[in-house]
This record gives structure tokens, sequence and C-alpha cells, in this order.
């Protein structure tokens, strides 16, 4: 074989060359100096999902199904790790089984768990139950940690055949039984920048500098127009701002949204933290903001009686709806009050006398405007808009996260209101954007795969709700299904299969439409404060509007941003899923031996999952707690049927239980069926 010199610029750029590749999956390195393409050699490479019973799933990308990989051919991959697997059957005749030859990648090096202590070692058990190997860790590398303590283990050998993983404490978050230890604690689990660089810090603070008067000469001046911002009593961080006038018998619609693109510059500290992060992250008592609070909270947030740079969509609308005429612009504004989603509700719903008094000043204008929102919500709903109508709840917590109560979250018309002009607002500017020919990130909500609609249809149907959807699904059909059981006993169940049938949201830089919302075209671009895409589609459009050479933002740059930020969406809402159920499950702790009222939500072989009305905390039934007959699993019909007394139990169906156990650690619960 003939050897070639090259130099060591070139040997770099061939590296970075064979690493994009290696990270992509097509080359899989054999040894230092060994390549070999992954399709060739019969390897999937994919990441694998990890079962705490010690087996997992590859799951490949752009591949339907996964690949089952048994615990002896595990070989010492763990949860999260991209792997290359080789498929060696099938399991029962149709999934694909096969094992790992590989680890590509290993994302685990620190693990969250709490830590046992044993005469001569310690180890740690994960609290990611998906790794099912306790790590093992020498007395001299304990950091004098104590059982029953949560900790942060980095992991120093990865496991082999028959032996566990090695590690070291490196941080000691506390006792597991502390609440605010446990929101720590699924932070780091989830590997979340919680803190500022003080880099970036430096960045923000220099950022928010005051607006020099240049800048505000180059925009449009709408400070004197009746601008206010609603949101809800706990915000801190306000992005959008709204307006409304009437004009030859037309509305004008302002929406005004911070232009934080004005204070994040490419290239920077604070947008590269930014770009990592994705997104901010909400959960009871916490906010882990995108951006620091000198941008967040302060320079960016559209408080009031402040001057404060924006991006406006100015939208001229007739009286049934229709978009007229859309003015984009730079825009300065300063916000006159503001307001609550509980306050606006009382003005423009209740009616109520004192706040009409107080708030004389914009009170006419939100009148308006709920005229306005009913007549876009109207209209959205004909297009074929689907509202998905389910319960919220919150869960309130005191100030050291001990969780107090749940409550149920009331939408009222001042949610509306404002969820129609954002929604509009962002259909208009992905709109423009494409109309103009200009590469973007647009937020994409594929049609549903049929197959999935065809067992929703099946269940809808065996409860006397007809509806025939064919393959070219029209979300009409879905929608006018979901008017029509609105206010009956299967409602929630309904509404919840339909959600699960759907696929996800996403960002992409193709325009493939938004399916739910039944629009064409849709982008994020209202809260740039807290979603990084949104921060990239605001630089897209100052591209049009200040008659820059095209392609300022490079294509590659957006793809990349969309599939990252989709990623991190994903992982926002674990968090903020994991934090929610862990303290809804410390809450129903304190409540053994309580009868609720339920709803089925889960129909299984081994039990039926039922989630307590009250307080929305779902737990297992399983069969052997039911005694009073022999319980059969019938598929078809979403139930468990009773061989001798007939008694069925049905997904959808209203039941009564009480609180057997509560494992917070697992976060399980279990029930049993009260009378």
């Amino acid at each position: 074989m003939k050897r070639f010199n090259i130099s060591k610029k070139d040997k770099r750029q061939l590296d970075r060359f064979l690493n994009e590749l290696i990270t992509g999956g097509s080359i899989i390195r054999i040894s230092n100096d060994r390549f070999g393409l992954a399709e060739a050699m019969d390897l999937r490479v994919g990441i694998l999902t990890g079962h705490r019973n010690g087996f997992g799933f590859v799951v490949v990308e752009g591949s339907e199904q996964d690949i089952f990989i048994p615990p002896p051919a595990m070989n010492g991959a763990m949860h999260g790790d991209k792997v290359a697997a080789r498929i060696t059957g099938s399991k029962d005749g149709k999934k694909k089984e096969g094992e790992i030859v590989r680890v590509l990648e290993r994302v685990n090096d620190e693990i969250v768990g709490v830590y046992e202590e044993s005469r001569h070692f310690g180890f740690v058990v994960p609290d990611d139950k998906k790794i099912w190997h306790n790590i093992y860790v020498p007395k001299s590398d304990s950091k004098g940690a104590k059982s029953g303590q949560k900790v942060v283990v980095k992991v120093t050998e990865w496991p082999q055949k028959g032996m566990n993983p090695e590690g070291e404490i490196v941080e000691i978050l506390g006792f597991k039984l502390d609440p605010e230890v446990d929101i720590k604690a699924i932070i780091r689990q989830y590997n979340i920048r919680a803190e500022f660089a003080p880099e970036v810090l430096a960045g923000a603070k220099a950022a928010a500098a005051k607006i020099p008067e240049e800048e505000l000469a180059k925009r449009k001046d709408l400070r004197r127009d009746i601008v206010f911002t609603i949101d809800g009593e706990d915000a801190k961080d306000f992005d959008d701002a709204v307006s409304l006038k009437e004009e030859n018998g037309e509305f004008i619609l302002g929406v005004h949204i911070a232009d934080v693109s004005y204070y994040v510059k490419p290239g920077t500290a604070l947008d590269d933290e930014a770009y990592k992060r994705g997104n901010s992250i909400y959960f009871p008592n916490h906010v882990i903001p995108m951006l620091p609070e000198a941008l967040s909270n302060e320079m960016c947030s559209l408080r009031p009686d402040e001057d404060r740079l924006t991006l406006s969509a100015l939208m001229r609308l007739s009286p049934s709806g229709e978009v007229k005429g859309v003015e984009l612009v730079k825009s300065v504004i300063r916000s006159q009050r503001r307001m609550t989603y509980t306050k606006v509700s009382k003005i423009v719903e209740d009616k109520d006398i004192k706040l009409r008094e107080e708030y004389s000043d914009i009170t006419p204008v939100l009148d308006e405007m709920l005229k306005l929102a009913k007549v876009l919500n109207k209209k959205r709903f004909k297009d074929g808009s689907i509202d998905f109508d389910l319960p919220e709840s919150r869960i309130v917590l005191d100030e050291h996260d001990v969780p107090l109560r749940c409550e149920k979250v009331v939408r009222n018309w001042a949610h509306r209101l404002i969820e129609e002009f954002m929604l509009l607002t962002n259909e208009v500017v992905a709109t423009y954007i494409f109309r103009h020919g200009l590469f973007s990130i647009y937020r994409v909500h594929d049609v549903p795969d049929f197959a999935d609609l065809v067992e929703f249809q099946r269940f809808v149907n065996s409860l006397g709700h007809p509806l025939k959807l064919k393959e070219d699904v029209d979300p009409k059909l879905i929608q006018a299904l979901l008017k029509k059981i609105k206010g009956t006993p299967e409602e929630e169940v309904i509404n919840n299969l339909a959600l699960r049938s759907m696929k996800l949201a996403i960002y992409s830089t193709e325009p493939r439409g938004h399916f739910a919302l039944a629009k064409k075209y849709y982008s994020h671009f209202t809260s740039p404060i807290r979603r990084y895409p949104d921060l990239a589609v605001h630089r897209v459009l100052k591209v049009l509007l200040d008659k820059e050479p095209r392609g300022k933002y490079p294509e590659g740059e957006l793809m990349k941003v969309a599939k990252h930020c989709s990623g991190t969406e994903r992982i926002a809402e674990e968090v903020e899923e994991e934090i929610v159920k862990l303290k809804k499950i410390q809450l129903i702790n304190n409540h053994a031996g309580k009868v609720y009222d339920g709803v089925i939500t889960g129909v299984q072989s081994y039990g039926i999952f039922v989630e307590i009305i009250s307080l929305m905390v779902e737990g297992l039934v399983h069969v052997s707690s039911m005694e009073d007959d022999y319980y059969n699993f019938d598929e078809k019909q979403y139930a468990i049927l009773g061989r001798n007394k007939k008694k069925r139990f049905r997904l959808g169906d209203k039941v009564r239980i009480k609180v057997e156990r509560v494992d917070v650690d697992k976060r399980q619960v279990d029930f049993i069926l009260s009378k």
C-alpha cells in the first residue's frame, strides 16, 4: 500500500472531517488509525435506551423499528450511549434483535444517585432507572459521602461483562429526603446548565447598556401608542406586548416582540451559551433562563414605562379576521401597563366595575381585543385547527420546595386572547419570510401516521362516536369529533388518546406545515427571551428588513439550530415533567390510606392505571389486588374483564381508589379499588 505524507494543517482538517463522519454515524473508528463504514459491516448506529431490567433498545435515526438488545448482548453499553449494533435475529418473529458491537460515544460520565455505604466500599444507585448498573465506589473515592445522600459520581471504569462500572464521588448534593435536594438532583441528572459563566454574565451586562439615540432614530417610534403586556401573575420576563386600533372599519393589530437579537450577537460567549441551552426551563418556584437576568428580566423584558427595542408585526385585519396587509418593522415601544390574565379576565369577561375604572385608559382597547380574539378563534377552528382541551394543574410548593397542594389551572379568555394574537403573528412572519425566498426555521407538526390513527379511530368507534379517517388525514374531522364529545364523560380520555396519536412538533428548515394548527407556514417568533429558534428567526427577518445580502445567516447553521433545539426542548419537557411528577408523588405520600375519585388512563394485562381527578396523580391498580374475580385483558376494548362476574374496567371509566403504597425513589404509586 502506498503511503502519503501530509502536512499538520491537512491532517487537522482530515481529522475534523473524519470526526464529523464518525459523529454522524457513517464511519466507525475501529482503532486509532483504522476506520470502517457502518453500512459495509452491516451495523446499525443509534442511541441505546436502557431498561431497569438490564435490556435495551437501539433507536436508529430514520428507522421506524428499534432493535431489541437482550441483557447478555449489552456488552458494557449504558443507557443514552451512542452504539453500533449488529442484528442477530428477531424477537417473536417481529421485532429485530441484536447485540452491541461497539460503544461509539459515552454520555453517562457523571451520574446522579443515592450513595449506599458498606464496610469496605460504597456504591451509587442511579436515580435514572434506565441505568441498571450500580456504580462501585472505593472508600478512598467516596469524598466522605454518607448513606442516603444524593451524590454525583464520575465514572472512571466502564462496565464489562460481569463487572459493574467504577467511579469517584465528585459532588455531594445532600440527603435525599430534603425537598430542595430532589430538584437539584434532577437538574444535575439531566446535565442542565444552571449557572452562567462569568464571561457570559459580563457579556449580558455589557449588552444591556443604554440604548443609543442613533439606534432609536432608525426605528419606527411607537412609544405614544397604547401598548401593554398581558402575562401570568408570577411572570418576570415579558417578551411580547400588544396594541389595537380601529381604522376604516378594520383592525390594526400590533404584536411587539422584544428585539433580543439586537443584544445577543452571533459569535459571542452570550450567544454560544444561549444556543447550548436552547430554551428556558420552567418548573414550580424556579426558572433556569436561557439568558442572564440582565437581559431576560431587565433590558429585553418589556417592562412598563421604559423604552424597549422590539420587532413589531402590524397586521391589518378585516372584521372577519382575514389578513389584509402586514408591516414588519424594527421599532421602539414604551409599555403603558403590566397586565395579568386574572385582571384582564375580570375586566372583559366579568365586567368588574372597580377594575374597569382603575384601567379606564385601556379598557376600551381590551374590549375590542376580546372581540377580535373571538373572531380569530372561530376562524381558526373553521380552518381545521385542533384544540386538545386537556385539564391542567399546577403543584404549589412552599419556600423550601415542599409540596403543599395541587390546583387546577383555569384558562380564561385573557389566555386565549394572547394565544390567538401570538398564533397569528407566528403564521404571518413565517409566511412573509417564505414568500421572500429566505431560508429559515419553521415549527413543524407532521401529519400523524395513519396506523396510529386507526387505533384511535377504533377506540372512538367502540364508544359509539362515528369517525372514519382516510390516509390523507383531514384535521377538520378530528377537530369536529373533539367538539362533539365536549362535556361528555369520555371527553378527557378521547382528547388524551388523540394527542398521543399525533407526532411531536419539531423545528425544521423545511416548511412542512403544522397539522394540529392547520397552518401551511408556521414559525416560533414571539418568545426570543426563552427560545433560541425565535431568536434565529428574528435574525433571518432582519436580513429582509435591513435589505442586507441574502445568506447572512448560513443555511447549515439554521439546520444545526433546528436539530439542536428540537433536542433541548425535549430535555426541558422531561425535566419539567420529572420535577412535577416527583412533587406530586411527594404530596400523595402524605395521603396514604385516603380514598379518591379517579379515572382510568391506561389498561394493561397486569392492571389499570388510574389518575386521581383532584390531584392529577397517576398510580397502578395491579390485577393481583383485584381479588373479587379473575380478570382478562381485552386489547380491542381497552379494558380488563372479569371472567365470572363480567365486571369491566375500561379506559376512561371513573373509579374509586385508595392510596395503598407510595415509593418516592421509584416514582411509583400503588392503588387498590375502593367502594
